[in-house]
């Protein structure tokens, strides 16, 4: 046996278990879960710690490949590893690789910190068609042209499709539907950053829940709290819940903050923003560049918008309470949205799974272990399909190690990618990455195809 780990408290809600465990691993997969105590070649004490399948990301925003040089920008990823991540879903809100199959044949070969399963990315179809202007629609042959892209992209392993709507307002019904009509046929997920958020978010989730419907898809609101989290969230978690008690199969993802992220030039920022949200410049907080640190004037955020729209902003303008009623909601993932320009960004991208556990299980205890474990594992894994999210014999040897009193969030606004404490070990594909906190092989991650 190559691996084994003795004495943890395993707490695997995919499979109801919550006790005092050992595990055996060769060859990658789990081959045995015993009360007796294993010997392998190597062996992890998890005397006083928890054992769990490995954290998966609901969405999050993956590093770019260079084909020229045949390599991955892996902050991201490692960050991700950092925090007890083996899994996530990338290609979020429309966004993602030129060629998605061949970023995830690169990852087969090269390696990645963490395994990655991509969905299709709309904008990259709309850039395949060369239609520059978001705020444009498009014609009807060129949406036949992207459908057919996105059927190919899917039959050769996407696990769905992603909308960036926000971020692409020229998208009409017309492109929406016979886009999504592309994962009908494998009943694939279609995932979206809606239309709209704040007082408009209730029409805008209405909008994804038609194409569902009609077409028969699963459906996911991405990062509900960026959307509804200024006072909308009741109202935006009964509408998705009286659709899913009438057959829908839909649901939401959410991050542990009250702040969301994206780039200064995007349509967020489009006229009215001030008044949508009910705030001031000066809670928009620049995040990279020479004026990170510090909250914006009219002037600072008007000059960044026309000189360097790719400048990452924090927007501190959602209602704590309103992510609370969004994380404790049983049809409500955990997804970071993690995105990162070199070292700079969110600290939801190096955060979000051990602030779940530090900050609503154990201080607040809005949640349950169990039920923290439960949105970040198994039950991702089957939203999306993919063969992880357990600790099953013959299932992917993805282990989380860590210790529930002590794991904590460290990442700040100001230092977002500080690693958090308390994770002693991250297991991805039979072998040990993470060990005592830091990254000890950082090529263990592969693609996840569907």
């Amino acid at each position: 046996m190559d691996l084994a780990i003795n004495n943890a408290l395993i707490i695997d809600p995919g499979n109801k278990i919550h006790s005092k465990l050992n595990i055996g691993i060769n060859k990658g997969k789990i081959v045995e879960i015993t009360q007796k105590e294993l010997s392998a070649d190597e062996v992890i004490d998890g005397s006083g710690m928890t054992a769990t399948p490995g954290f998966i990301d609901a969405h999050m925003h993956e590093g770019d490949y260079y084909e020229a040089s045949d390599c991955f920008d892996i902050g991201i990823f490692e960050s991700m590893l950092k925090m007890g991540v083996t899994t996530a879903i990338g290609g979020n809100c429309g966004s993602g690789p030129e060629n998605p199959i061949q970023y995830l044949d690169a990852a087969d070969r090269l390696g990645l910190p963490i395994n990655l399963a991509l969905l299709v990315p709309h904008d990259t179809l709309r850039r395949k068609i060369k239609a520059a202007d978001k705020y444009m629609t498009v014609s009807t042959s060129d949406i036949c042209t992207m459908r057919d892209l996105a059927e190919n992209w899917l039959n050769c392993g996407c696990i769905g499709i992603s909308f960036g709507i926000r971020y692409i307002p020229g998208i009409d019904s017309r492109e929406l539907h016979n886009v999504s009509e592309a994962a009908r046929k494998s009943g694939k997920i279609i995932a979206a950053h809606i239309r709209d958020d704040a007082s408009r978010v209730i029409p805008s989730i209405a909008e994804i829940i038609e194409v569902a419907a009609k077409h028969e898809i699963p459906a996911q609101v991405s990062h509900i709290g960026s959307m509804g989290g200024y006072g909308q969230m009741d109202e935006a978690l009964a509408f998705i819940d009286y659709h899913r008690a009438n057959g829908l199969d839909i649901y939401a993802d959410c991050y542990p903050y009250a702040a969301f992220s994206t780039c200064i030039g995007e349509t967020t920022y489009d006229d009215g923003f001030l008044e949508r949200y009910n705030t001031t410049f000066a809670n928009i907080e620049i995040a990279d560049g020479p004026y990170k640190g510090k909250r914006c004037t009219a002037e600072l955020f008007k000059m960044l918008r026309a000189e360097a729209p790719d400048t990452i902003t924090i927007g501190h303008v959602m209602k704590e309470s309103e992510i609370e009623k969004a994380l404790i909601h049983p049809g409500v993932l955990i997804g970071s949205d993690g995105f990162m320009h070199g070292a700079e960004g969110h600290p939801r991208a190096a955060g979000t799974f051990p602030k779940v556990i530090s900050e609503y299980v154990r201080k607040r205890k809005l949640l349950s272990l169990n039920d923290a474990i439960s949105k970040m594992t198994w039950q991702t894994a089957e939203r999306f399909g993919i063969n992880r999210g357990k600790l099953s014999v013959g299932y992917a040897a993805d282990i989380t190690i860590f210790n529930d009193e002590e794991i904590e969030d460290r990442a700040t606004f100001a230092n977002p990618t500080l690693a958090p404490k308390g994770i002693t070990y991250v297991v991805l594909n039979g072998s040990i990455a993470v060990k005592h906190g830091e990254i000890i092989n950082h090529k263990l991650g592969r693609s996840i195809r569907k």
